[in-house]
């Protein structure tokens, strides 16, 4: 590697240009533009933006005399003439605040930029028609990216995705983290990063990551918002948040506090056929669900303080909470029992009580210290409290065909979960000679979790020792890293080397079954991106992944849906190890291709099977043997008119995974699949203060380990329009229009065959308004950030 740099830097000899920009007060100024213009005719001749600290660099100048121009949203612009003869670093560009108010300034938007960098695509939104939504609609658009009704977002197909803000982790996944980015105001995103081959930087968990970049304070003030949202599908729900953010020259608060409230419905059929040796139906199994959960109180909070104890040092602490302490159901599902004839033979109706409460609350603090020569060093720590509950009581009552009922059976479990969260780490950061980065981290998790079954007889509850359990987890990571990226001419280079040492104990108490995995891995990363001219990029990446399972996945305790099925867990689950090689091409910094083969060994994911001497169905979480896939990746974003923007993006793909069958026998199951999407963007009025959307995603039959998944599309509208002075926006979001999430799932192999439909109430009707008060100049600054052993909870 070192050879192969040596030989590119033999070739050019560079002279460079930095310098730092801060504001009236000498805080660094981040996000500016920076133009280096030709003396002899203004023309553009390279430009550049500084970084999180001020900074901006050019690289590669010719000697000669130039203009600088910097500029800054908020801030009148520098000029500076400038003879350049060798590397220079300028004294600090101090610029000046305008002291207009926010409503005699007018912003004029600009269509979404999608960039390709070394290691990355950048989807740049700030001041677009995209502004105007949220930063979940906007992760929803975003190239490569498709996202679920559910909260569910896939890159590649895959789904092992860690969501970071300004690169950092959160710990929400879900309908979660969809509510939270729901609330998330689109005015404040600058860009989503979708990071394929995530760099060493980042924790080797994952096989993707996307990386949304809010913007940066530069205005001393308060600001505010208030957003209110009803959402009708089957039934309604509603959702309220305020954000509170104040800037002062030392001290920066921020404060958010969310209240959703709704019912939540989930409609199925299940469907299992048991066979004779000829392969014709012995009896068939048919369970028609309706699941039906309330969750009338749910408060989400985040708290964050940071202190700039001087220029080169900022102290910052926070804390984030979840609470939902109401959350039940109550449902009946039926099942009906075909015999060989296709006539009922018998019938049973569960019927199940259940209560879920979770509550989640996480601390987190940080120091950084910035070097005088363009380095930075940062420290953090993380301790997060989990806790969730699932008490059933389920009924099951058996009968003939039109006859009286002849067996009833009734149990109560009561599963409870208790985990925490500890994490520390250091990353410094040196950009004066190329791009070095370095790091450790010290992560620990510590999980008990306990099911309590008791059967129902006579109406008395009585203990179940064989069905009762308690599951010990405890698992340490230390891990460190180190990278280097440098521009060469034509060239951009970057390497880079993680290692990870993972020690975890599973301890079944019940069975005394103890297992211990001790084990380390290291993850390599390469980056090149070569510019042969103007209007082409050509690139190439490999990295090295994991995915280590969710604690609940390694409980190998049975948890009931009824008297025939239940979920069981794999203390013995192996981390799936992932490769992925990309090809990259784009023309024109407009039309991205994207050439990609991933490698996964020993995947973990849900599979089912029939269990023919009990006639279970048996949904159990375990690692299969591989999974592999390789396509081609699409995207770009056109402008037709002035009112009409349009991103396009589309994937054509092989997936297949390889498994071991319920007989011992190996089995494949693949198939080419494509996805598409078109987003189209209309400004209804010169103004541009009245817009609608109409997107369309269609996503074509899938694998996943035994699973074949059928078609599924989306068909969604929306418009919004802003009110009251530009402060205020009314809207309203149809989704799922014609109910095309519905998908069956089908297992067919040997002598299992089970399949089940399914539609998760994506259907919906959303009207809602937001108010932003105060200084609407100063931008979120902080998010809070979560950890990669949160990620897994």
């Amino acid at each position: 590697m070192l050879l192969l740099l040596g030989n590119f830097a033999s070739y050019s000899q560079e002279i460079s240009l930095s310098g730092k920009v801060i504001d009236g007060s000498h805080q660094a100024v981040p996000f500016a533009d920076a133009l280096l213009l030709q003396a002899k005719d203004s023309l553009k001749y390279k430009n550049s933006q500084t970084d999180e600290s001020g900074i901006f660099i050019f690289k590669e100048i010719e000697k000669g005399n130039y203009i600088l121009k910097v500029s800054a949203v908020g801030f009148g612009n520098f000029y500076k003439a400038l003879n350049v003869q060798k590397d220079s670093l300028m004294a600090s560009i101090a610029l000046h605040e305008i002291e207009n108010k926010l409503d005699s300034v007018t912003i004029t938007s600009k269509r979404p930029i999608v960039k390709r960098l070394i290691d990355r695509l950048e989807f740049s939104v700030e001041n677009s028609s995209l502004s105007s939504s949220n930063a979940w609609d906007i992760l929803s658009k975003t190239p490569g990216v498709i996202t679920s009704a559910s909260g569910g977002i896939t890159i590649r197909g895959s789904q092992s995705i860690l969501v970071t803000i300004n690169d950092k982790k959160i710990y929400l996944t879900g309908d979660e983290l969809k509510q939270f980015l729901e609330n998330t105001n689109g005015e404040d995103v600058k860009s989503v990063e979708v990071i394929t081959n995530p760099p060493a930087k980042y924790e080797a968990q994952g096989s993707a990551v996307l990386n949304i970049k809010l913007k940066k304070n530069f205005s001393l003030g308060y600001k505010g918002s208030f957003n209110a949202a009803y959402v009708q599908s089957m039934y309604p729900k509603g959702v309220t948040s305020t954000s509170h953010y104040y800037k002062g020259k030392k001290l920066s608060l921020a404060g958010r506090y969310s209240f959703g409230s709704g019912v939540y419905v989930n409609e199925g059929r299940d469907v299992a056929h048991y066979l004779k040796e000829d392969g014709s139906i012995d009896s068939r199994w048919e369970s028609i669900m309706r699941r039906k959960s309330e969750s009338p109180a749910q408060h989400s909070y985040r708290l964050e303080a940071s202190y700039e104890i001087d220029s080169l040092n900022t102290v910052a602490v926070g804390g984030t909470g979840f609470l939902a302490p109401k959350q039940s159901g109550n449902f009946a599902v039926p099942t009906l029992i075909y015999g060989s004839d296709g006539i009922i033979d018998s019938l049973y109706v569960t019927r199940n009580s259940r209560k879920n409460p979770v509550r989640n609350s996480a601390y987190n603090a940080s120091f950084e210290h910035l070097f005088k020569d363009k380095s930075k060093l940062a420290l953090a720590a993380d301790y997060t409290d989990y806790k969730q509950q699932e008490r059933q009581d389920i009924a099951s009552e058996f009968s003939l065909p039109n006859e009286n009922l002849y067996r009833t059976g009734r149990f109560i479990s009561d599963n409870t979960q208790d985990i925490e969260l500890f994490s520390a780490q250091a990353d410094y950061t040196n950009e004066s000679n190329g791009t070095l980065e370095a790091g450790m981290k010290f992560g620990n998790v510590k999980a008990d979790s306990n099911l309590d079954y008791k059967d129902v007889i006579e109406g008395i509850p009585v203990n179940n020792a064989d069905r009762t359990s308690r599951f010990l987890y405890d698992e340490s990571i230390w891990a460190g890293y180190v990278s280097y990226g440098k521009e060469l001419g034509k060239w951009s280079l970057k390497a880079g080397l993680r290692g990870e040492y993972t020690a975890l104990t599973g301890n079944s108490v019940t069975t005394s079954e103890i297992n211990e995995q001790n084990y380390f891995k290291v993850f390599p990363t390469f980056y090149a991106l070569y510019k042969p001219m103007d209007n082409h990029e050509i690139g190439f990446s490999y990295g090295k992944r994991i995915t280590r399972p969710q604690y609940s996945r390694l409980n190998p305790f049975r948890s009931y849906y009824n008297s025939y099925s239940y979920f069981t867990g794999d203390p013995k689950l192996l981390p799936t190890i992932t490769h992925n090689i990309s090809l990259l091409y784009t023309l024109k910094s407009k039309y991205n291709f994207d050439l990609f083969y991933r490698l996964e060994k020993n995947p973990s994911m849900e599979i089912s099977y029939q269990d023919y001497e009990t006639n279970m169905l048996v949904y159990h979480f375990t690692n299969i043997r591989k999974d592999f896939a390789f396509g081609l990746d699409f995207n770009t974003n056109l402008t037709f008119f002035d009112f009409w923007e349009t991103g396009l993006q589309a994937t054509m793909s092989y997936v297949e995974d390889r498994f071991q069958g319920i007989d011992g026998n190996f089995y494949k199951n693949g198939k080419p699949t494509y996805n598409a999407s078109v987003s189209n963007r209309f400004a209804l009025n010169k103004k541009k203060d009245l817009n609608a959307e109409l997107n369309f995603q269609y996503n074509s039959s899938s694998v996943q380990g035994t699973f074949v998944f059928t078609q599924t599309s989306n068909l969604s509208a929306s418009i919004r329009k802003k009110v009251l002075k530009d402060k205020g926006e009314v809207y309203a979001i149809f989704s799922d229009i014609y109910r095309g999430q519905k998908e069956t799932v089908k297992t067919d192999y040997a002598n299992q065959y089970n399949y089940f439909d399914s539609y998760g109430d994506s259907q919906s009707f959303r009207i809602g308004f937001r108010y932003n008060f105060g200084n609407q100049t100063l931008k979120n600054n902080r998010q809070e950030v979560k950890t990669e052993e949160q990620q897994r909870l």
